[in-house]
C-alpha cells in the first residue's frame, strides 16, 4: 500500500493487513518544503503522471494498493478497504453482512469530514475543534447505535462488542479505530477532554476492546502507529509527534523511509 509518510488513510489499511499477518510493502511519500517557498512539493506529485499511464488507472490517488497477484492499482480508500477485505476474508461472511460494511465505510468516511475540515482548513483552534466535534456528533451517535444493535443481535444487552459486523474483524473496524484514537488525542491536547468517548459508551468500549485484541499488537507497537504524525505537515492539528502541530524547517524524523517491508 502506498500514501504519505502520516498515519492517515493508510493506517487503517495498513493495520488491517498486519492483524491478517499479511506480508506486505507499504511506500511511503513524504511532503516537503518547496526551496525558499512558502508551498509544499512531494515526490508523489512527479510520479502520480507515470503511475496513471503504467498502472492505465486514470483515477490513481494516495492512498493507494498494489496487487501484485491480480497485476494492478486501486485507489479511493474505500474501494481500497473493500478489496483487502475481500482479499483476506474481512469483509463479511455473506452479502448482507458486505453491505453492512460497505454501509458503515461511507458512514465512517462521513465521520471523518468535519475532522478534515478542522485540520486544514481553520485555524486549529479549541472553538475550531468544538465546532468539528460537534459536527461530527450524530456520526457517532450512529455509530454507537450500531454497536448497540450488534450486542442485541446476540441476544444480550450487555455484551461488550468489538467488531462492527459479525463479531469478527471486518475492514470498517479499522478506520473507526483509526479516527476514535486521533478524536480522543486531539481533544486531551486541546483540552477539550480527558474521556472523550465517555459519552458514548458503546464507542468507548469498541475502542478500548478492540486496541487490546492480540492481532492488532504487531501495528499498535510498531513505528508506524507511535512514530508518525496523524497528518500532513501543512494541518493545524496533529502534523508532528505526539499530536503536536508542524513548524516549518523543523526536523522530521518520520521523513525518508521510503519502501518498507512488513512482516507481521
Amino acid at each position: 500500500s502506498s500514501d504519505l509518510s502520516i498515519r492517515g488513510l493508510g493506517a487503517p489499511l495498513r493495520m488491517m493487513l498486519s492483524a491478517a499477518k499479511i506480508n506486505h510493502d507499504i511506500y511511503m511519500y513524504d511532503i516537503v518544503e518547496d526551496g525558499n517557498n512558502d508551498g509544499w512539493t512531494s515526490s508523489y506529485f512527479q510520479t502520480k503522471k507515470s503511475l496513471q499511464t503504467e498502472s492505465k488507472n486514470a483515477l490513481v490517488n494516495l492512498p493507494f494498493v498494489v496487487d501484485r497477484k491480480e497485476c494492478r492499482l486501486l485507489c479511493q480508500t474505500n474501494a481500497c478497504f473493500a478489496h483487502i477485505g475481500r482479499c483476506i476474508g474481512m469483509f463479511g461472511t455473506n452479502d448482507v453482512e458486505a453491505s453492512i460494511c460497505e454501509q458503515l465505510l461511507c458512514e465512517i468516511y462521513d465521520l471523518r469530514y468535519p475532522y478534515i475540515i478542522f485540520c486544514y482548513r481553520s485555524d486549529g483552534s479549541v472553538e475550531e475543534a468544538k465546532k468539528a466535534f460537534a459536527q461530527a456528533e450524530p456520526h457517532l451517535q450512529k455509530l454507537n447505535s450500531h454497536l448497540a444493535n450488534e450486542a442485541n443481535n446476540g441476544g444480550d444487552d450487555d455484551k461488550k462488542v468489538h467488531h462492527l459486523v459479525g463479531g469478527v474483524f471486518t475492514a470498517p473496524d479499522f478506520h473507526l479505530f483509526e479516527l476514535l484514537d486521533q478524536f480522543q488525542l486531539i481533544a486531551q491536547t486541546l483540552g477539550i477532554s480527558d474521556d472523550f468517548l465517555g459519552q458514548y459508551p458503546r464507542l468507548k468500549e469498541f475502542k478500548t476492546g478492540f486496541e487490546e485484541l492480540e492481532e492488532n499488537q504487531f501495528y499498535l507497537k510498531s513505528w508506524l502507529h507511535e512514530g508518525l504524525p496523524f497528518n500532513n505537515c501543512m494541518s493545524k492539528a496533529g502534523s508532528a509527534l505526539n499530536v503536536g502541530v508542524f513548524q516549518r524547517g523543523q526536523k522530521a524524523e518520520w521523513r525518508g523511509k521510503g519502501e518498507i517491508s512488513m512482516n507481521p
